[in-house]
């Protein structure tokens, strides 16, 4: 009688450690895991314009340290301006971003994580607005519904830098889901604010 209740009590700690092994597992698969991939969708409102859209972004993580992260982003950024009286879009913008960020984890717990990062960041720009007024001198224009309006279109390349606010959770071995609030800025251009989710997968 003794053996057999030796038996079922070393049979139920057996299973207990092994509970406890994989949800260790799981709490910790950002630390097992050193590299992660984010896909999201978000607001982005352009600054100067007035115009706002739907940003979309991949992003590959890389730790270098328990605290310390480099990441590489791509970025796809489609915006627009309505003009209700004039029943027209009088502003289209389209933007292609890449950037390279260091993360360090300010807050870091068994369930989620919230992060700081900072970078350089390149952007094409590719905006149509309407103008009024004399047209700019080597602009690129087409007319408008009036003979005083325009549309100037314009394509350019600008550098500059992106500060982004992370957070992620995690009850997966693998998956996790976050937030992000993101700022860009060029030496050209308008200025970008963005806030989204993401969820990513860790290998």
């Amino acid at each position: 009688m003794k053996h057999l209740n030796y038996s079922g009590t070393l049979l139920k700690s057996a299973l207990l450690g092994f509970f406890l092994l994989f949800a260790f597992q799981g709490a910790f698969a950002q630390h097992r895991y050193p590299n992660h991939f984010r896909t999201g969708v978000g607001f982005a409102y352009i600054l100067d314009d007035d115009n706002s859209g739907a940003l979309f972004s991949q992003q590959y993580t890389r730790e270098l340290t328990d605290h310390l992260h480099i990441t590489v982003s791509g970025e796809y950024l489609s915006s627009s301006r309505y003009d209700k009286q004039k029943q027209l879009f009088t502003s289209r913008k389209a933007f292609v971003m890449f950037d390279a960020s260091f993360f360090y984890d300010l807050v870091e717990t068994e369930r989620y994580t919230i992060k700081l990062g900072a970078g350089p960041a390149v952007r094409r720009r590719s905006e149509l607005d309407l103008t009024r007024g004399e047209i700019p001198e080597g602009a690129i224009t087409t007319p408008g519904r009036n003979p005083d309006e325009f549309f100037v279109h314009i394509r350019e390349r600008d550098f500059g830098g992106k500060a982004v606010l992370e957070t992620d959770f995690f009850n997966d071995n693998r998956l996790f889901f976050g937030m992000r609030a993101s700022g860009y800025f060029y030496n050209k251009g308008t200025s970008i604010f963005a806030i989204g989710l993401n969820m990513g997968y860790s290998f």
